[in-house]
């Protein structure tokens, strides 16, 4: 890296970011390309992101952390860029990795035509096993910046950009998100765009991975440093992703959308919720319970809550094989669960189901009731909680079901979820005696 003022200043918005954050460091230093200085600036982080990037990496990382949480990296981006040297500010996710030669095609094409905005090819990969994809910044035509989104891991600008269009504005007071609004005012603004038109970009969206800040894991940004890392590391990647599509995986571009068809801050606290890291308070059980499946939103583990006439509502899980589901509950004392599905999308399925609770495989009896549908019995107990339980179905795949007309990918048709305190004397779980059927 450059002792005096660099190219790229890269600024990483971080929050609570222990599990992901050396990862992606790792993947800016091993760019081919040596011209820019590392900016992490903490959302007022309370974990210890701080002393993993001091003891990895020591002075190559500027790290600072906000006073406070913002709830969003709007905050720490404008902080990133008030402490930028360099002349182009690149910003990557905290959870995100770059190809080796991200910063190199980039810088090419800064030198080549000098755009406010440069941008390279990205790929948004769905949960493992959910054949999922965003693809987005490979263009030709400048014009593709009012219609297509671009991650803020895929684009550097110009550092006086900020300025002009008024840096990055709080979620919480959009319509849109943050990085939508931002790209979006940089058009109206005029600001010129250029695209690499070479994929260096390889983005874990949180918000496509339902609870990923209640229970965070950096195996996939693992996996994917030490594969882009091997020989023709990069070209692998892409020839997957590639055989990925050929066998029908879903591969969406990303547009924007009427954001006003949203009210201000709905979108950011929907994602919050996504996330984990806000939800309703926990509900008290202390008697044989019946809980319905839930709404809430849920990223590409469960599809829209839809009505049996006979059987009440359920959801899909989906495209996600392996979907988290929240039961927001306090539990004193330990208590039997049963999950109650409509349907399975295929037999084997079934067959290759295992069922976690808080990460940890639990044994499960599946039993067939007489309407057809199934529950699933654990068969040891859950719990005390004062927080809630996740359960985690991992099954082979998903499936796209010949009656189904809009061909979505999907598992296991969640009813709802039955809880019985060991301490009360109640029916047997799974008798129906809590719906009242």
């Amino acid at each position: 890296m450059a002792s005096t003022a660099p190219r790229f200043s890269i600024v990483i918005a971080a929050y609570n970011s222990a599990r992901w954050i050396v990862t992606t460091v790792r993947s800016v230093l091993a760019q081919t390309y040596g011209d820019y200085e590392i900016i992490v600036v903490g959302d007022g982080c309370t974990d210890d992101t701080g002393e993993l990037l001091q003891a990895h990496f020591g002075n190559a990382v500027d790290w600072t952390n906000l006073p406070q949480n913002s709830g969003g990296q709007s905050y720490p981006n404008n902080e990133g860029i008030r402490r930028a040297r360099g002349s182009h500010v690149a910003y990557l996710g905290h959870d995100d990795i770059w190809g080796p030669t991200h910063l190199l095609r980039m810088a090419e094409v800064v030198a080549a035509s000098d755009p406010d905005f440069v941008v390279s090819g990205a790929i948004c990969h769905g949960p493992p096993g959910s054949m999922y994809y965003h693809t987005t910044g490979i263009f030709e035509d400048p014009a593709a910046a009012a219609t297509d989104f671009f991650p803020p891991s895929s684009f550097a600008h110009r550092r006086d950009v900020a300025q002009r269009i008024g840096g990055w504005k709080h979620p919480a007071e959009l319509h849109a998100p943050a990085d939508c609004d931002f790209l979006m005012r940089a058009v109206e603004a005029g600001c010129t765009f250029a695209s690499t038109r070479t994929v260096t970009v390889h983005k874990f969206a949180a918000g496509h991975r339902y609870l990923s800040y209640r229970l965070p894991s950096n195996d996939e940004q693992s996996r994917m440093l030490a594969r882009l890392a091997a020989p023709d590391g990069e070209q692998a990647v892409l020839r997957e992703v590639s055989d990925d599509i050929a066998r029908g995986a879903d591969n969406l571009p990303l547009r924007y959308y009427d954001f006003k068809a949203f009210g201000a801050g709905d979108i950011y606290r929907g994602l919050r919720r996504t996330k984990g890291l806000e939800k309703a308070p926990p509900r008290t059980v202390d008697a044989l319970t019946w809980l319905p499946v839930v709404a809430d939103p849920a990223a590409l583990d469960w599809h829209d809550v839809e009505t049996n006439p006979l059987l009440g509502t359920f959801r899909w899980s989906g495209p996600n094989p392996n979907p988290r589901y929240l039961v927001n509950v306090r539990l004193a004392t330990p208590a039997t669960l049963c999950i109650h599905a409509l349907a399975v999308a295929s037999p084997e399925l079934l067959d290759g189901l295992h069922v976690e609770v808080d990460e940890r495989e639990v044994d499960f009896e599946a039993v067939r009731d007489p309407r057809g549908s199934y529950v699933l019995k654990l068969t040891a107990p859950v719990g005390p909680t004062g927080d809630g339980l996740v359960i985690t179905l991992r099954m082979p795949r998903c499936v796209r079901m010949a009656n189904d007309a809009r061909r979505r990918r999907v598992g296991i048709a969640l009813r709802g979820i039955e809880l019985r305190p060991i301490a009360e004397d109640s029916p047997d779980v799974g008798d129906g005696a809590a719906r009242g059927l």
